[in-house]
């Protein structure tokens, strides 16, 4: 694993400019290229979760290259655009906590497929998905 840069060297450099040289590095690109255009965007935020002070460059290219300029166009399209997604990877991670154990192939097809039909109407409210994980097969035949 290539050597990360020195404190001295990381002050002198913006978080993005420490990051595209890691991520120069041929060790280290595959990850970055995946997981820090999600992240960037939240660098608006502190260790305590308020915004922090000054200029932050927030803006990214997610990997499907839309372009989002910070945390709220972030939001905006995870809301929006991947809604669907985002429900669903909230749906499959509920059923198996609640069952304990991972999904199989047809419960986590029965989640997709039934989840949106069931939930997408009203807007996937958290009550709704829930109600529709503690009434569905996957946690009935647990």
């Amino acid at each position: 694993m290539p050597e990360l840069l020195s404190d001295q060297e990381a002050k002198a450099k913006t978080l993005r400019e420490r990051l595209e040289q890691h991520r120069s590095q041929e060790g280290c690109m595959q990850c970055h290229q995946k997981i820090d255009p999600w992240g960037l965007p939240l660098e608006q935020f502190d260790a305590a979760g308020l915004f922090k002070q000054g200029d932050v460059d927030a803006a990214s290219t997610l990997p499907d290259k839309t372009e989002i300029a910070d945390a709220r166009g972030l939001k905006h399209y995870l809301a929006n655009d991947r809604i669907d997604q985002v429900a669903f990877s909230f749906l499959s991670h509920l059923a198996s906590y609640a069952i304990g154990r991972s999904l199989t192939f047809n419960e986590i097809e029965y989640l997709k497929r039934e989840g949106r039909r069931a939930l997408a109407p009203e807007g996937y409210r958290m009550r709704d998905c829930v109600r529709f994980v503690i009434e569905s097969p996957v946690f009935l035949e647990k």
